[in-house]
């Protein structure tokens, strides 16, 4: 029997977000869990956002990147200083996030202690307000997967909506906030640093589910996501990346065929789109977006080595 309870290292990736890290921070002293501790990871700011947590939270770990090394890069940064100084499970949160239930974290490592098949777990989390459930449960990208989805969205709007009542096995969940087991991380290596961010979610769970972990979403009230979602313009970097990302998870998971078909797929949808009289943005704005995305595209099935073109500026 352990002598206190399992040790918690929340991670908590802060860029240019000095106003949100401050208020996430604050709400998180009313934590009841009794063992853990906050590490803070800076991805080079330039608005004060580090200086505000040294200043305003002294005891808390801090870690400079010294550059943008994205959602994966940073977190990673924080994972390593967790398992390197004795975690029993990493939490990873974003910084626009308010804590609802000050219960939710002893809650969960008490099902993760009783559960040890779950090596990554979520909780229910609210989108901007108390009540309104995100949905945290998500699919992985892939060819057929996506047109079916596109039409059952369609045909049942409340399809989407799988974060509910009832403890559930999940193919991704969204990571706003997860609860990973520090075994988990040893056996299948931290987030894919190729993967700027987006779609990172998807391409680790893969890794737990192939290693024998579950991924597990609990109903536990948790946290306000103050920003349920980035607004994704059509030509915009947040769709960019999540269909850049989505073609080079689908290879890397070994599905180049499925890739090659969202990759043309993606390419035509937009060309389309152009096309059409009820365009959001410009023809030029459509045609210079599809040619980033089929160089990107090609540096993928090519193997090159992407470097910084899996981050800004895309």
């Amino acid at each position: 029997m352990r002598a206190e309870p399992p040790s918690v290292f929340i991670v908590v990736l802060v860029y240019n977000s000095r106003e949100a890290t401050r208020q996430c921070l604050l709400s998180l002293r009313a934590l009841s869990y009794p063992n853990y501790r906050l590490v803070v990871v800076d991805n080079a700011s330039s608005d004060g956002s580090e200086e505000m947590v040294r200043s305003e939270f002294p005891d808390l770990a801090v870690i400079q990147t010294g550059a943008n090394t994205g959602y994966t890069g940073g977190n990673n940064r924080g994972i390593e200083y967790s398992l390197d100084h004795g975690a029993d499970y990493v939490m990873i949160l974003n910084p626009d996030t308010v804590l609802a239930n000050p219960g939710f974290l002893t809650d969960m490592v008490a099902y993760l202690e009783a559960n040890p098949e779950v090596g990554i777990a979520g909780p229910r989390v609210f989108a901007g307000k108390p009540g309104v459930v995100q949905n945290t449960v998500l699919f992985a990208p892939g060819l057929w997967r996506s047109l079916k989805h596109w039409v059952l969205y369609r045909l049942k709007p409340d399809f989407a909506q799988r974060s509910g009542d009832q403890p559930i096995d999940a193919e991704v969940l969204n990571g706003v906030c997860l609860l990973i087991r520090a075994e988990c991380l040893r056996r299948i290596g931290p987030f894919d640093e190729n993967i700027f961010m987006y779609i990172e979610d998807a391409e680790m769970d893969y890794r737990a589910h192939s290693h024998g972990w579950s991924v597990r979403y609990l109903p536990i009230d948790s946290i306000i996501h103050l920003r349920d979602s980035d607004e994704c313009h059509p030509t915009g970097r947040v769709n960019f990346l999540l269909k850049r990302n989505s073609v080079y998870y689908l290879c890397r998971i070994g599905k180049r065929v499925d890739a090659l078909g969202y990759a043309v797929l993606s390419l035509a949808l937009l060309l389309i789109h152009a096309a059409s009289p009820f365009k959001k943005e410009s023809a030029g704005d459509y045609l210079q977006f599809c040619r980033r995305l089929a160089a990107s595209y090609f540096a993928i099935f090519s193997g090159r080595k992407l470097g910084k073109s899996f981050g800004p500026p895309y």
